[in-house]
């Protein structure tokens, strides 16, 4: 499976992201409150994360249809 070093990939840095999570709301809990900065990001995180949610779900779509060698000009 050619796949498998793609998923691999995209296990290793969701699990790395939600470390980074899980540290930042360590961070804010018993370091220091969130200021509007942090929000901000959150804010952009969430809307990553919907992006790459709907780009995963569109993954469920894709057909096979390998792209000819040497395509036929156009006419």
């Amino acid at each position: 499976m050619s796949t498998a070093k793609h998923h691999t990939r995209i296990n290793e840095d969701l699990s790395s992201l939600n470390s980074r999570i899980a540290a930042l709301a360590y961070s804010f809990k018993e370091i220091e409150a969130r200021n509007a900065k942090d929000e901000a990001f959150i804010a952009l995180f969430l809307e990553e994360a919907t992006a790459m949610a709907a780009a995963a779900q569109a993954l469920l779509t894709v057909q096979y249809d390998p792209t000819p060698a040497d395509p036929e000009p156009a006419p």
